[in-house]
């Protein structure tokens, strides 16, 4: 029996042709003056097979680079002020009182944010070590271009740069600088600065990790977990206090949604790595 399509030969007892949907017929048709090459079907289907992996790789990637953008962007700013403040709460069982004017001082209003940024290499070495994802190297683009274009448009009065070196100098003061407090009402840097030196951090520190390429081990596991455990403990005191001094507010969810998610992140990440690890050895 053949098909009379693909004129593939099928053994007795077939009858329709699985590949080109037809009824199978004894013997093919004489060929006229042309002959039609037979279908390929297994060659489309080969295509089918690569382009669906091909999307799905695609869309694996972009899902993995928008976590570690959120990472970059959002997370480190979010949690690592979270992080620092354990140690001023700590300070209590020694009876030392701070306000809160001096926290935020200490993670705002300093030119460069070094907490956002040593937290962000710490946090970039970490998951840089125990996943080599390309896409971590990258994250500092985005919230680049948003500062290039913010630095660019950002109107100078005419009173307080008459020159264009006292505008360009003017510029990095307010971006850079101290030219742009939140004491002064002020949010350019918190907005565009910020994310940009948690992302760049966050990225050197993958970068420093893919050059030492160390291999997945318990000692990685237990700095994720530690991390991890510290970010849960840092939210859900700061959640407690907070309850404490003005009730329960809706606000508290959305406040606590990245810092926890980056904590269980960093946990779940552990628990890879200590996986990996024990199949190594």
């Amino acid at each position: 029996m053949f098909c009379p399509e693909c004129a593939v030969e099928y053994r007795p007892g077939f009858t329709h042709c699985t590949d080109c949907d037809v009824d199978l017929v004894s013997e093919l048709p004489q060929p006229e003056t042309d002959i039609r090459p037979p279908k390929v079907t297994a060659k489309h289907a080969g295509e089918d097979f690569f382009e669906r992996l091909q999307m799905k790789s695609w869309g694996k990637s972009s899902c993995t680079f928008a976590l570690h953008q959120f990472i970059g962007m959002c997370g480190i700013p979010f949690t690592a002020p979270l992080v620092f403040s354990l140690g001023f709460k700590f300070l209590l069982l020694f009876g030392y009182a701070y306000s809160s004017r001096d926290f935020y001082s200490k993670t705002t209003e300093i030119p460069y944010f070094p907490v956002q940024a040593l937290f962000a290499l710490i946090l970039g070495w970490l998951i840089g070590s125990s996943l080599q994802h390309k896409s971590i190297l990258w994250v500092w683009v985005l919230p680049l271009a948003a500062l290039t274009y913010s630095f660019l448009s950002l109107p100078i009065s005419v009173l307080e740069a008459t020159s264009f070196l006292s505008r360009i100098t003017a510029r990095f003061s307010h971006f850079f600088g101290w030219g742009c407090r939140p004491a002064q009402h002020c949010r350019d840097q918190i907005l565009f600065t910020l994310p940009f030196y948690s992302s760049l951090g966050y990225s050197l520190g993958a970068l420093l990790a893919r050059g030492i390429r160390c291999r997945p081990s318990q000692k990685l596991a237990l700095g994720l977990t530690s991390v991890g455990l510290i970010i849960l403990i840092a939210i859900g005191i700061d959640l407690i206090i907070s309850v404490r001094q003005t009730g329960w507010l809706n606000l508290y969810w959305m406040i606590s949604a990245t810092p926890v998610g980056l904590g269980v992140y960093l946990l779940y990440l552990a628990a890879t790595v200590r996986t990996r690890s024990s199949r190594n050895t």
